[in-house]
């Protein structure tokens, strides 16, 4: 299943430990593409943790005390509740381990928004939109293809620090999956689509992610603590991403009460939360919340 998600807030899924550079925090990237993105370990993790909340009675109560930490289990996995047997569970005293039922893979960016002189506008590229099925050809290497409305007085337009062409003659062919257009965000983002060229997209993007500084506060004098400010990026609000989870039906047994129905519950109940809940770093900063549209 391929699941669309976009960030209601900024989002950080750091990389660990400071780097030499424009920020300190760095977020984690593609090596081949140096993109953004988030991984499928994140996703899994959090969702996993969060299909905890909305199990009820006993399924919950065994949950709950698998995911505690004690002496006789040091890696929190009992290898009996409904997580460890759909999720997968490695217990290290007891030298058991299990493949989970359910795969996540790395969460990409489909659309990524940026702000020019016509308001914001989100950015992708023909080979994304293609993957995703929709047949869009790829503009020149000087050139973007956008929405008619975005060229309402001039035929060109800025990204940023770009300053480009803007082509609208392949405006009725820049469109997003239906499970994308079928919600407001998903709407509202189609109608402001740019196709950028491939060699310039990860550009786009880098140069339009968000950085915020932060410092600590010394609670005798109420002012900076010398030496503690930092910097680190975000990925911004309104970035459209997708992801895919695969159930493998050969590991789901309907004698244990673990059919594929009842782990696209369990994993569907974890990802609802990441709305209210959020993932990544800096959840109480304000940061992290992700909608994912297509649950439904």
């Amino acid at each position: 299943m391929r699941y669309f998600a976009y960030t209601i807030d900024p989002l950080h899924i750091g990389t660990g430990g400071y780097r030499l550079g424009r920020v300190d925090n760095t977020i984690i990237r593609d090596p081949g593409t140096n993109l953004p993105k988030i991984p499928g370990t994140s996703i899994s993790g959090v969702c996993r943790n969060y299909a905890i909340y909305n199990l009820e009675g006993e399924e919950r109560e065994k949950a709950l005390k698998c995911a505690k930490r004690d002496e006789k289990n040091d890696k929190n996995n009992c290898g009996e509740c409904i997580i460890c047997k759909i999720f997968g569970f490695a217990s290290g005293k007891q030298k058991k381990n299990q493949v989970g039922r359910v795969k996540f893979f790395d969460g990409q960016i489909i659309a990524f928004p940026v702000a020019t002189m016509v308001g914001p506008v989100w950015v992708t590229t023909a080979s994304i939109l293609n993957e995703l099925g929709i047949d869009v050809p790829a503009p020149p290497s000087d050139v973007l293809f956008g929405a008619r409305e975005l060229a309402q007085d001039s035929d060109r337009i800025n990204l940023g620090w770009l300053y480009m062409k803007l082509d609208t003659s392949e405006a009725e062919k820049i469109k997003l999956p239906e499970e994308v257009l079928n919600t407001k965000i998903g709407k509202k983002i189609s109608e402001r689509l740019i196709i950028a060229p491939e060699w310039l997209f990860a550009e786009i993007v880098n140069s339009n992610l968000e950085v915020r500084t932060s410092v600590s506060i010394d609670f005798e004098t109420g002012a900076a603590d010398p030496g503690a400010l930092f910097t680190y990026e975000a990925i911004p609000r309104a970035t459209l991403f997708s992801f895919d989870v695969v159930i493998d039906e050969y590991r789901c047994n309907s004698d244990e009460g673990i059919t594929k129905q009842k782990v696209e519950v369990v994993v569907k109940s974890g990802l609802k939360l990441f709305e209210p809940l959020g993932l990544g770093g800096m959840n109480t900063r304000g940061f992290g919340r992700i909608k994912v549209l297509n649950l439904d």
